[in-house]
């Protein structure tokens, strides 16, 4: 069963659920591999990662969900949202990217 965390995307006339999903890591070719969906009014993001366990590739998903999110041109104009605007979208970042988070993501994972 995926996991889901739905964002919000502000349009011009109309707000539209974005329903971030991550599969169920899944045991494949000995490694570990985690499916992530952003399914973006232009067209859907996917892609598959792999990690050495269940934990590392679901960690590792979500990090590149943070990553895709952050790097969205729907972030960049400040139209996407989980709870409330301007709040972050509560995914975990690579330390790469640490510089590009805002509000709870950036309180969260800067200060810890």
């Amino acid at each position: 069963m995926p996991l889901t965390r739905r964002l919000s995307l502000r349009l011009p006339n109309d707000v539209q659920n974005v329903d971030v999903s991550l599969s169920d890591p899944a045991a494949k070719d000995r490694a570990w591999v985690c499916r992530y969906e952003i399914p973006w009014p232009e067209g859907p993001k996917s892609e598959d990662i792999w990690g050495a366990d269940a934990v590392q590739a679901l960690y590792l998903a979500m990090q590149a969900v943070a990553l895709a999110l952050y790097a969205s041109p729907h972030h960049e104009a400040g139209r996407l949202y989980w709870q409330k605007p301007g709040m972050g979208y509560g995914f975990p970042m690579p330390k790469a990217g640490l510089s590009e988070l805002v509000g709870e993501d950036r309180v969260a994972q800067v200060a810890g």
